[in-house]
């Protein structure tokens, strides 16, 4: 599996604080069948992670798993918060895409109908695809799911995150997420991990209940196929 949002870089935001932690999750990821990860360290207002720092700890990520010989390929981009993805500059948000014109950017609970739109077109003035991370914890997609088909129509991708389709957020994001996944709208699902716990990753298990319910094209689809084409550009 390839998983495109992942908080594995240590000591940028609520991820892990430290390297040993960053490296039982990167195992953990291994143990799950993810042979590819994309970091996407967080770029809001609480975590606004420079763009240098993200690049040095993701070297610094890459010579401690040679070391200690994980076999676990990395990519770098970052989780845009709504109003950074409504506010930053081209280049700068180009510094943070992936394969060549992706950016991910998170939907929150109180995000609305208005700002997922104005991002859809703001990114996609600029030639950007944007890819709207857990949209199910959305109260407005909630509301009305229709918002991710308007998205998708502007050219957005939908990513719909491991914990939620879990259970792990309750009953509304959970119902939600489902119904992303087996209605055909989401494109992606990630895990969206912050540490290895006894509940996290849960990529694997997921993947399973994806390919129970909806089968196995679906899952590879949502886990290999797609997030392969978008890390190729």
């Amino acid at each position: 599996m390839i998983d495109t949002h992942c908080h594995l870089l240590a000591g940028v935001d609520d991820g892990p604080r430290t390297g040993p932690e960053s490296l039982r999750l990167a195992r953990r990821l291994v143990e799950e069948g993810v042979t590819t990860v994309l970091c996407t360290p967080h770029f809001s207002d609480q975590f606004a992670t420079p763009v240098l720092v993200a690049r040095e700890r993701h070297g610094r990520l890459r010579a401690e798993i040679g070391i200690v010989g994980i076999e676990l390929e990395t990519h770098l981009a970052a989780e845009l918060s709504v109003s950074r993805a409504l506010a930053t500059p081209a280049a700068r948000l180009r510094a943070r895409s992936f394969g060549g014109r992706y950016l991910l950017v998170e939907l929150v609970r109180d995000t609305s109908r208005e700002a997922a739109h104005e991002v859809c077109a703001r990114l996609g003035s600029f030639g950007f695809v944007p890819v709207l991370a857990h949209p199910e914890r959305c109260a407005a997609v909630q509301a009305d799911p229709g918002l991710l088909t308007e998205a998708k129509a502007a050219g957005a991708l939908v990513q719909v995150v491991a914990p939620s389709l879990s259970g792990r957020f309750g009953d509304d994001v959970w119902s939600a997420a489902w119904h992303i996944v087996e209605s055909g709208v989401a494109d992606l699902v990630a895990s969206d991990a912050h540490r290895a716990s006894a509940t996290s990753p849960q990529l694997a298990a997921v993947a399973a209940l994806i390919e129970d319910r909806c089968g196995a094209e679906r899952r590879h689809e949502l886990t290999e196929l797609t997030p392969r084409r978008l890390l190729a550009g």
